[in-house]
């Protein structure tokens, strides 16, 4: 039996998904989020006006990435890419942006989540 170690598995997984132009892309996407969060579901998500402003001012910083696989009904495996909404005042995340993605490294869902 061949075994891979963990390191082997994500220098093959970020050269496969060119991992850090996809961090870029990621980040430069929730940015866009975050700019028209007017006019988006983060208007529905954060009702209150004033918390939504605040969230141009959080720090947007990668996380981790989860790999999801062994799904059940034979669905193909993802990965989800999260960030950290870092708040300003208190130095820790009040809310995580993850993107999930297939195993062709295209996009396929997206979560906000209150920390």
């Amino acid at each position: 039996m061949n075994i891979m170690n963990i390191k082997d598995i994500q220098e093959a997984f970020n050269n496969n998904y060119n991992f850090s132009d996809l961090i870029t892309k990621s980040r430069e996407y929730i940015e866009e989020i975050v700019d028209n969060r007017e006019n988006n579901f983060l208007a529905e998500t954060i009702e209150e006006s004033q918390k939504r402003n605040e969230l141009k001012d959080f720090v947007i910083e990668y996380s981790k990435t989860y790999l999801i696989i062994n799904k059940c009904l034979g669905e193909n495996p993802s990965f989800r890419i999260a960030f950290n909404f870092i708040n300003p005042e208190s130095g820790y995340p009040d809310y995580v942006y993850e993107i999930e993605y297939n195993i062709l490294g295209e996009f396929q869902d997206e979560f906000f989540l209150e920390v």
